[in-house]
């Protein structure tokens, strides 16, 4: 059973509403159904990595690619509801994102699903019926990736208070001095840790002179 997989783009396809690419990998061609929205990116990249789900059937294999894995891991969830093939499958996720549709099922918004071209309301409520308290490890996830986000954005605006800490410091500023004078940036934690993160090395040096000064001004006041 094929995985992953990764390889060179040595050709794109689309029959009817299906399209595809064709990667060489290790040599041999793969023929491989995308979602069509991940498509617009197969004409600017000539190396993919996917996430395969594989179908063998009497008259042949198919291969459905994902860029991530938890699009392949709910595709597996939907064709697994009885009635619903892979084409189903990939117009699901062709319409929603996977949050938006782990939602949709989960709170059993039917008209939502029924959105998708091929989803009438009896297949919308199977969906929901059999999925609706299977869904738990998607939103388990996006939890995760989000505190981990935090995490490593906290961690940054942590090493530059750190480094604003190391130059005062070599300045001759003692440990009382400095705590009190950079609570002109931690006061302000949540704002300058987003602009930290959304900042180029240059902005960021920029925005560390800028706070040197305002600290240092904030020192010199107090010493006279």
């Amino acid at each position: 059973m094929i995985s992953w997989l990764k390889g060179e783009k040595v050709h794109t396809w689309k029959i009817s509403s299906r399209k595809g690419v064709v990667l060489n990998v290790g040599g041999v061609g793969y023929e491989i159904q995308l979602l069509p929205k991940q498509i617009d990116k197969a004409e600017f990249l000539n190396e993919f990595e996917l996430w395969i789900h594989q179908i063998d059937r009497e008259d042949g294999t198919s291969l459905y690619g994902f860029i991530e894995v938890n699009q392949r891991d709910l595709f597996r969830e939907i064709i697994s509801v009885n009635g619903i093939g892979p084409q189903i499958g990939m117009a699901m996720l062709e319409e929603f994102e996977v949050p938006q549709l782990v939602n949709a099922i989960e709170n059993k918004e039917s008209n939502l699903l029924t959105k998708t071209q091929g989803i009438g309301k009896r297949i919308a409520e199977r969906l929901i019926v059999e999925l609706r308290n299977k869904l738990q490890r998607f939103t388990d996830n996006d939890k995760t990736i989000h505190e981990n986000k935090n995490d490593i954005e906290a961690n940054q605006f942590s090493k530059y208070i750190d480094e604003i800490y190391l130059i005062l410091n070599s300045l001759g500023y003692v440990d009382n001095e400095i705590k009190e004078s950079i609570k002109i940036i931690t006061i302000n934690e949540k704002e300058n840790s987003l602009l930290l993160n959304s900042s180029s090395a240059e902005e960021k040096a920029e925005l560390m002179d800028k706070h040197l000064k305002e600290i240092l001004m904030k020192l010199s006041e107090k010493s006279t």
